[in-house]
């Protein structure tokens, strides 16, 4: 079964369908009035307007809007009206409210229907544009982490690759770890183990040839 949601076109929607092209402008205001209800004011119109302006501003602090196709726009504007609504609703029904009687009961319960209603509609709407909170959040954050950790692996294998680690060819402990400005110097290191007092020394630019260690069969911490 397809859902059905609550929001409806605009009356310049309407105007630009099809049936309504050979249609003066009185005739299509005598149509809203009979088939579709009591239209806005031009003070009510302005002010939903001003409303709507103000919410997308809202939704362009929080996110990025620069990428949203038409349908997703219109999508946009129908959220944000609905959310509109929602609010002028909740506020109706929250007045009610402070004096329930068997005159307004009814109407509270065709108010919470509504309401609810409402609700699942701006929820699909925002899942439709992939708005909501969660899911930005939730990308957000794996998208940083990825990034994080691409960011430590990369500085981990560049720091590898300059760095060159000098253990004792005896007990294998490790006594230095040395980074070169100038790989190509035939520099020789002198060293003396602390642990096993064994002398030593080693031609530094020849370690980038054995893995960047001066011996084999040794980890690099």
């Amino acid at each position: 079964m397809v859902k059905q949601r609550l929001h409806s076109p605009s009356e310049t929607q309407l105007r630009n369908l099809k049936q309504f092209a050979d249609m003066n402008e009185g005739d299509f205001e005598e149509y809203l009035q009979d088939s579709v209800g009591p239209t806005l004011s031009k003070a009510d119109k302005k002010q939903m307007e001003s409303a709507i302006k103000e919410k997308l501003s809202d939704f362009d602090d929080d996110y990025d809007l620069s990428d949203l196709k038409i349908n997703d726009r219109l999508v946009l504007r129908n959220l944000i009206r609905a959310i509109i609504t929602l609010e002028d609703l909740e506020n109706e029904f929250y007045a009610l409210r402070k004096d329930i009687s068997n005159s307004n009961i009814l109407l509270l319960d065709r108010l919470s229907k509504v309401m609810n209603h409402l609700r699942r509609d701006i929820s699909d709407m925002q899942d439709d544009l992939k708005l909501t909170r969660r899911i930005r959040k939730e990308s957000q954050e794996e998208n940083f982490a990825t990034y994080l950790e691409n960011l430590q692996e990369k500085a981990r294998k560049f720091y590898r690759q300059k760095m060159l680690y000098i253990f004792c060819p005896e007990c294998k402990r490790l006594l230095s770890t040395v980074w070169l400005l100038q790989t190509e110097a035939n520099n020789v290191l002198n060293l003396e183990c602390s642990n096993c007092s064994n002398k030593f020394a080693t031609t530094l630019s020849e370690i980038y040839m054995t893995d960047n260690r001066n011996i084999e069969n040794v980890k690099i911490p």
